[in-house]
């Protein structure tokens, strides 16, 4: 493939790709000092699984590890930490080095990619706009999200796969068919939205494979999926073998979800619902997610302001109409006339478009509630079709630039330039957010102030500084933006009892208890302060509703007869403490 615009430039074949590794190591190489942080701890830092080389034993447990909810199922992503914690003697270095060589695999597989669908000056912008994208930092800085590298690393591989064989004209073969389906199910082990594969190889089908040249350029005129030659006479070339691919696919991705069932217990959605979801029909959930419609587009177009979490109050559920739902609903008519407008003449605008929607199909919350509304590691894999879409468009805008004259030129390759630039100083400077826990909630605080959960987490940072004063500041701002998350309440309710603060927690428990009442943990925690600041009669009742409920009644058994004797000897305030529970009081654990 050939492009005249770029005839009289003059680069060393090498030179593209060399650009692309630059620019891919100097967004993501910041962060190689960077130490475990957010959901690093809880799935690698005191993980015991991924603590040895036992591997096989991954492949029956949930992602999450007790004593969190049995959630997900990523087995491979499992084993990969396993290897790495061994191979680095569980020094977070190691895990921050592979995240970068994923990443760079990705940007080179994505080049790899766009060479099949673009100019060669356009497949060079996409790819170096796809290395210093800021939203990409997130999938880069933490450990746990190398599954989004290796995932989108891998789609973009098999997709290239399949448009060069689909061009070939090359039959395709019951060895390569076994080998993507493979790949297929291997890239689902590592995360569970490579089921999108089948979708996006059939908007390949109709768009650039359609697009492909035909035996005029020497390359076989195979028809593409749709095509009119494919009906009724069943004697076009592929038809069966294609068949027999696409259903390989799909028994595939019914056996990974029926393994992956098992795994959780018969849990098919196997995650929690995000809180500004919880509870919504289908509607309220489109609703909430038109509006976050424009957040997806500002991520993808101008990325200036990122963020650590999306949580209430910086998203909360939308019940009506408003702003937020109209500009989203333009946008998304916008893209659709786009991609309809482009099919015929610029396919790879189409193809580009259908990418970005079928990344965000999971993510969109419209097939199931997930347990985010927005984060921006989810967004990696969309992020390909941006750079496809968008790099076609801005480079045939840029060459018309170009061509004006030696001052259009400059001003091009300068804004060019500053454009990479921008991006390259961007994701290496967030690269550094993500440093520790301290440093991560403190900034973001400041990105999202309205985030219940960054000023929960900033405010355990706090306690563990042992700045009460300002920790306890930070809890009461998040209840004051969010004070219906218990495990909130329960979590500062925790911290006062620990340090003695036992008339302030009876409140917050009081609070959790009402939004949940059947408890255990919370209701006994409660009653150990009543029992402490000398409130017998009260714990007393505590007891008995706790043991109305038919579970630990051997705890709540005791606590009772123990507050009943405080009460009839009048037992001086602070003189009764209550022993540990007798069994077991469960209490949904808090993520980090």
């Amino acid at each position: 493939m050939t492009d005249s615009r770029t005839q009289h430039l003059r680069f060393p074949q090498w030179g593209p790709t060399a650009t692309v590794v630059v620019l891919s190591l100097a967004s993501s190489i910041t962060n190689l000092r960077n130490t475990f942080v957010q959901d690093d701890l809880p799935i690698i830092s005191t993980n015991v699984l991924v603590h040895s080389l036992r591997i096989w034993h991954l492949f029956t447990q949930a992602y999450w590890p007790s004593p969190y909810p049995r959630e997900l199922y990523r087995p491979l992503t499992s084993s990969m930490f396993a290897l790495e914690w061994a191979v680095g003697g569980g020094h977070p270095l190691a895990f921050r080095i592979v995240s970068v060589v994923l990443y760079l695999i990705a940007t080179l597989a994505v080049f790899e990619l766009v060479k099949r669908v673009l100019s060669p000056g356009a497949a060079w912008l996409a790819a170096a706009f796809f290395a210093v994208h800021p939203v990409h930092v997130e999938a880069v800085a933490v450990a746990v999200n190398q599954a989004e590298l290796v995932v989108g690393a891998l789609l973009a591989m098999m997709v290239t796969a399949y448009i060069d064989r689909r061009r070939s004209g090359v039959p395709l073969t019951a060895g390569w068919i076994v080998a993507m389906t493979v790949g297929y199910f291997v890239a689902a082990l590592f995360k569970e939205h490579a089921l999108l594969l089948p979708a996006l190889l059939v908007a390949a089908e109709l768009t650039v494979i359609r697009d492909a040249p035909r035996r005029g350029d020497g390359v076989a005129d195979e028809p593409s999926i749709g095509d009119p030659r494919r009906r009724g006479d069943g004697v076009a070339p592929y038809g069966a073998p294609l068949r027999t691919f696409y259903l390989a696919l799909v028994l595939a991705a019914v056996s990974f979800i029926g393994i992956r069932n098992a795994a959780l217990g018969g849990d098919i959605k196997g995650s929690f619902t995000a809180e500004a979801l919880t509870g919504l029909s289908f509607g309220g959930r489109a609703l909430t997610m038109l509006g976050v419609v424009p957040e997806w587009v500002r991520l993808f177009l101008w990325p200036a302001h990122l963020q650590a979490d999306y949580s209430p109050g910086e998203i909360v559920a939308a019940t009506h109409w408003g702003v937020a739902q109209t500009l989203g609903a333009a946008l998304l008519i916008g893209a659709l006339w786009l991609a309809w407008a482009c099919r015929i003449r610029r396919p790879t605008v189409t193809f580009g478009i259908l990418w970005i929607g079928i990344g965000l199909a999971l993510v969109s919350n419209m097939i199931v509630p997930t347990g985010i509304v927005l984060a921006e590691r989810t967004l990696f894999l969309a992020t390909i079709g941006v750079v496809i879409a968008g790099s076609d468009l801005l480079w045939d805008a840029g060459s018309a630039i170009y061509r004006r004259g030696s001052l259009a030129r400059i001003v091009t390759v300068c804004g060019l330039a500053a454009l990479l630039g921008l991006g390259a100083v961007r994701s290496a400077a967030r690269q550094r957010v993500w440093y520790d826990l301290a440093s991560l909630w403190y900034q973001t605080v400041i990105d999202a102030p309205l985030s219940y959960r960054a000023r929960q987490a900033y405010g355990a940072v706090l306690y563990s500084a042992k700045m009460e004063g300002s920790a306890a500041k930070q809890y009461q701002m998040a209840i004051e933006i969010y004070p219906y998350a218990w495990p909130l309440l329960l979590d500062y309710a925790d911290k006062l009892r620990e340090r003695n603060h036992c008339e302030a927690a009876i409140k917050y428990y009081k609070m959790v208890l009402k939004l949940t009442p059947q408890q255990g943990g919370p209701r006994a925690s409660e009653i150990a302060c009543l029992v402490y600041t000398g409130k017998y009669a009260e714990a007393v009742s505590e007891a008995r509703i706790g043991g109305g409920y038919g579970i630990q009644t051997g705890t709540f058994g005791l606590y009772k007869q123990i507050a009943d004797s405080a009460l009839r000897v009048n037992a001086p305030t602070g003189t009764v403490i209550l022993p540990p529970p007798i069994d077991s009081l469960p209490t949904a654990p808090i993520k980090p």
